[in-house]
C-alpha cells in the first residue's frame, strides 16, 4: 500500500508517469465521459478545512473513474473530531468504509499522522501551510501541456510564499528539471521558506527574490500566482498589513511575454482583477480541467488501476 503524502516522495520517473497517465484522462475529462475502471471503488474525501475546487476535483476524479464517493465538507464540526475522536482512530474507521482517502486538514502534518491509522492509501488534498502533492502536481501538468515543456523555464512565484503549500509543492517537483529559473516576489515578511531557497540554489538552479513584480513581469515563462492567505495569520489586523500587496492587472500584463502563461490555485479574494480573465494567457480557470485527470492519474495509481 502507498500514500501520496508528500511532494519530495516522488521520483523523477515518477512525476513523469503520472503525467503520462494523466495525458491519457484528459480526453475523458473534456469529454465529460465515465471509465468503468474503479467500478465498486469508493473514494471517501475527508476535509477538516474549507475546499472547493480539490474536493470537487478528487470526487470528480473518482465518479470519472467510475467509481463512487463518500464525503465530508466540514469534519472539524459535523464528525466524531468535534467529540475528540483521534486522527488515527477516525482513520481506522473511515478505512473500513472506504478504498483510498482524500483529506485536508489546517495543521501541516497532519495528513501524514492520519496515514498511520488507515489501512487503505491516502492522498494528502493540502496540509496546512505545508505541502499540497496534488495541486503541484496539476499545476505542472497544466504547464506541460500549455508550454510543451517542464525544463528550462522561468517560474515567477508571487504573493504569500511563507504560507502557500501550492509553491512549496512546486518547488519541490521542479527541482527534477533542467533549466528552470526562480524568481520568488513577496514582501520581506513572507518570503519563500529559506531552506526552499537553499535547497535549490545548492541544486544548481538560480533563485532571485524581490518585492517588485512590476520589474520582473517580462522575465516570466510562467507566473504562478497566490493570494494572501487570511486563515495563516494570527490577527484580522496582520493580514491587513499585506491584503492587496499584489494584484494582476491589464497593465501588469502587458510587461509580460507573449506566450507567459498564469496559473493561480485560487480562490480569487482581490488579486487578480476579473479583465486578466479574457487574457488568452490566463489559465487559473483551465487548470481546474487539467487537476480532474491529474488526480484521476493519482488515485488509478493508488487503487493499483
Amino acid at each position: 500500500m502507498r500514500h501520496r503524502l508528500h511532494s519530495k516522495d516522488l521520483s523523477y520517473d515518477e512525476i513523469l508517469g503520472l503525467l503520462d497517465r494523466a495525458t491519457g484522462f484528459l480526453k475523458t475529462v473534456r469529454g465529460r465521459e465515465r471509465l468503468n475502471l474503479a467500478e465498486g471503488k469508493i473514494l471517501a474525501t475527508l476535509f477538516y478545512e474549507p475546499s472547493t475546487r480539490t474536493r470537487f476535483s478528487f470526487e470528480t476524479a473518482m465518479l470519472r473513474l467510475g467509481g463512487h464517493v463518500i464525503s465530508n465538507a466540514d469534519m472539524g464540526a459535523t464528525s466524531s473530531a468535534k467529540k475528540g475522536e483521534s486522527l488515527f482512530d477516525t482513520a481506522k474507521m473511515v478505512s473500513t468504509f472506504a478504498d483510498v482517502i482524500a483529506m485536508r486538514h489546517p495543521v501541516a502534518g497532519s495528513v501524514a499522522e492520519f496515514s498511520t491509522g488507515s489501512s487503505v492509501p491516502v492522498a494528502n488534498a493540502g496540509d496546512g501551510a505545508g505541502d499540497h502533492p496534488s495541486q503541484g502536481l496539476l499545476d505542472l501538468f497544466t504547464v506541460q501541456q500549455e508550454k510543451g515543456t517542464l525544463d528550462g523555464l522561468t517560474w515567477v512565484m508571487v504573493g504569500d510564499l511563507k504560507n502557500s503549500r501550492v509553491v512549496h509543492s512546486q518547488c519541490t517537483y521542479l527541482a527534477h528539471f533542467k533549466g528552470n529559473k526562480f524568481v520568488f516576489v513577496s514582501p520581506e515578511a513572507l518570503k519563500m521558506p529559506a531552506e526552499i531557497v537553499e535547497s535549490l540554489r545548492a541544486q544548481g538552479f538560480e533563485v532571485k527574490e524581490t518585492e517588485d513584480l512590476e520589474s520582473v513581469m517580462g522575465e516570466a515563462d510562467v507566473l504562478s500566482d497566490t493570494r494572501i492567505q487570511e486563515e495563516r495569520f494570527a490577527s484580522p489586523e496582520e493580514f491587513k498589513k499585506y491584503f492587496g500587496v499584489y494584484v494582476l492587472t491589464p497593465a501588469l500584463m502587458a510587461k509580460a511575454k507573449k506566450d507567459m502563461i498564469v496559473i493561480d490555485p485560487l480562490p480569487r479574494v482581490n488579486h487578480i482583477d476579473p479583465a486578466v480573465d479574457n487574457d488568452p494567457r490566463a489559465k487559473y480557470f483551465a487548470q481546474a480541467e487539467y487537476g480532474v485527470a491529474m488526480r484521476m492519474a493519482i488515485l488509478a495509481e493508488l487503487l493499483g488501476l
